[in-house]
C-alpha cells in the first residue's frame, strides 16, 4: 500500500484503518503524486478510511489529529491541537502545543512536544519522549526508554529488563520495574530525595535526574 500524506491548515484530521483494499476519502481533496496519495484538508478538516497497515504522514497547523485502527509508520507534525493514535508500527510526533495520547506501538517511537501531557499505553520498541512543559506517563514499555521534561512529573512502567532514563527539572520521577528485575540504579535529586525500593543488580540501567522533585524506583 502506498503511503498517504495529509495536510491541513485547520480542522480535525480523522483517519480510520480498516480491513479493506482501497482508500475512501469522506472529507478532503485527493491529489495523487508519484506513488504517494496526497490529501488536502478543507476548512472542516479530513475524514478518510485506509487499509490496515497504511503508512501516514500528517502535517497540520491547527486542529486535532485522530488515528483509529492499526496503522503502519506514522509521522505527525502539528503546531497546536490534541493527537490521538490507537495503534501503529512506529511513530514520530512533533507538536508545539497539545496533549498526545498513543495506544500501542509495535516498534520504535519518538515524541516531542513543547507543551502538553504525553501518555503512551504500550511501546514494544525504543521510546524517546521529550517535553518542555507537561507530564509524561508511560504505562507499559518493553524496550529502552528516555523520557525528559522541564516542568512536570515523569512516570515510567517497564514490562521487562531494559534501560530506562527519566529526567525532570521541576517534578517527581517514578520508574516501576517488573518483579525479579534488579537494576543498576543512578539517581540524583538536588531537592526532593531518592529512593530505590528494589534490590539492585546488573539486569539493566535505570537513571533518574531532577532538580526539584523526588525520584523513586519501585516494583510493579
Amino acid at each position: 500500500m502506498n503511503p498517504v500524506r495529509i495536510t491541513a491548515s485547520s480542522g480535525t484530521i480523522d483517519v480510520t484503518a480498516e480491513r479493506r483494499g482501497d482508500v475512501v476519502i469522506d472529507r478532503g481533496q485527493e491529489h495523487p503524486m508519484g506513488g504517494v496519495l496526497e490529501v488536502t484538508g478543507t476548512l472542516a478538516g479530513v475524514v478518510m478510511r485506509v487499509p490496515v497497515g497504511t503508512d501516514v504522514v500528517i502535517g497540520s497547523a491547527s486542529g486535532a489529529v485522530k488515528l483509529h485502527g492499526e496503522l503502519g509508520e506514522v509521522r505527525v507534525t502539528t503546531r497546536t491541537g490534541p493527537i490521538e493514535v490507537e495503534a501503529c508500527t512506529s511513530i514520530d510526533v512533533r507538536t508545539m502545543s497539545g496533549r498526545v495520547e498513543i495506544g500501542t506501538i509495535a516498534g520504535d517511537a519518538r515524541i516531542k512536544t513543547a507543551s502538553g501531557r504525553v501518555t503512551v499505553s504500550r511501546a514494544e520498541g525504543e521510546l524517546h519522549v521529550a517535553s518542555v512543559s507537561g507530564q509524561i506517563h508511560i504505562v507499559d514499555a518493553a524496550g529502552p526508554v528516555r523520557a525528559t521534561t522541564v516542568n512536570g512529573t515523569v512516570e515510567v512502567a517497564m514490562t521487562r529488563a531494559a534501560d530506562a532514563r527519566a529526567d525532570s527539572v521541576s517534578g517527581s520521577v517514578r520508574i516501576a520495574l517488573p518483579d525479579g528485575v534488579h537494576p543498576k540504579a543512578s539517581l540524583v535529586s538536588l531537592s526532593g530525595g531518592c529512593s530505590c525500593e528494589v534490590v539492585q543488580g546488573d539486569d539493566c540501567c535505570v537513571t533518574g535526574r531532577t532538580v526539584s522533585g523526588r525520584i523513586t524506583i519501585v516494583e510493579r
